[in-house]
């Protein structure tokens, strides 16, 4: 599985080149148990220009991490402005 996600990998690099890959959900636990097979592989099938400064992480909030970005788009207008957001709440009746 993991020579598999490597060889996939070394082909986003070729043609997309990024700064670092972030394994998250399910490819977290897999990049967790095969990070040498995932290396490996991107080192035999990357180009070398795009290979030599791409880091493998995985995400730092692990699994709460869809859950933390679903609240802070919930939250995003309140966040950006708090003072703004909380003067247009809804006028009670009177």
């Amino acid at each position: 599985m993991g020579d598999w996600l490597g060889f996939g990998v070394a082909n986003l690099v070729n043609i997309f080149n990024p700064e670092t890959v972030v394994f998250g959900g399910t490819l977290r636990d897999v990049y967790l148990a095969a990070a040498a097979q995932v290396r490996s592989r991107i080192n035999r099938n990357a180009l070398p220009a795009c290979r030599e400064h791409v880091r493998l992480r995985t995400p730092e909030l692990g699994d709460d991490a869809t859950l933390l970005g679903a609240a802070e788009l919930a939250f995003q207008r309140l966040l950006a402005d708090p003072l703004e957001a909380g003067s247009t709440a809804v006028p009670s009746e009177i």
